[in-house]
């Protein structure tokens, strides 16, 4: 029998050039829809099963991940970029403005020059139209403020990078969900603020998990220390950006 790939001849189920199953069959509904799921939804590879055990046990789920239990959890960048992408588009259907556009906005509203102003409303229409990409870029940034403030914990900076891949990809559907909502509800700063304190304490109920080993009073501290720090590394970069565009233009 020779490989339909790349013609290698082949005993057994598995060809040994290339890696393809000899049981390739003509496309049909029910293969297309088998490999439809394993493509894009990925959906028998642990995607439902990471998103319930996020929702249930998100610190012990993502510890036991960290821990070696990987092979039905769903990965954690293409969980939190798909979630995110999700987000972004409903956000668009639903006329809702995405959290971090709004900070965006609002971090650039300070500056008063027209001519510098007009090329951060640039940037930020690059970082809101590609949100689930902003999104990844600043995951390094909470990581290495998690990773600093706990940092006598025995997990390394990219454990605390897929910490907070998978809690970036289960905000993204608390977000969805809030921009769903959009179309029964005005948007409003209090609809706003119910969505990122849920976010928030979600974060919260994975850290006092994930770091069961130390006192939930330590937890919270360096918890809210992490937000903290993120915050202010984030807009140290922003300010950074938006100098260089100023230089720029001088």
């Amino acid at each position: 029998m020779t490989c339909k790939n790349c013609n290698e001849i082949i005993d057994g189920n598995f060809c040994s050039n290339c890696g393809q199953s000899t049981k390739i069959e003509r496309i049909n509904l029910a293969n297309f829809l088998q490999e439809l799921s394993e493509s894009i939804f990925q959906i028998d590879r642990g995607f439902f099963y990471t998103l319930k055990k996020l929702f249930i046990r998100p610190g012990h789920s993502i510890r036991a991940y960290l821990q070696g239990k990987r092979k039905n959890h769903f990965k954690p960048i293409t969980y939190a970029l798909f979630l995110s992408t999700v987000y972004f588009l409903v956000s668009q259907l639903t006329g809702t403005p995405t959290f971090i556009g709004d900070f965006l906005e609002g971090f650039a509203r300070a500056d008063s020059e027209a001519a510098t102003a007009i090329q951060q409303i640039k940037v930020i229409t690059w970082f809101a139209d590609n949100y689930a990409y902003t999104v990844l870029m600043l995951l390094p940034v909470y990581s290495l403020a998690s990773f600093i403030t706990f940092k006598k914990s025995s997990y390394n900076y990219l454990e605390h990078f897929v910490l907070n891949t998978y809690i970036t990809g289960q905000q993204a559907i608390i977000y969805t969900i809030a921009a769903v909502f959009n179309l029964w509800f005005e948007y409003n700063d209090f609809i706003v603020f119910i969505t990122l304190a849920i976010s928030f304490f979600y974060a919260f109920r994975v850290f006092i998990q994930f770091f069961s080993t130390y006192s939930r009073v330590t937890v919270v501290l360096r918890f809210v220390l992490t937000y903290i720090l993120s915050l202010v590394m984030t807009l140290s970069i922003l300010m950074l950006i938006f100098f260089i565009i100023k230089w720029i233009l001088m």
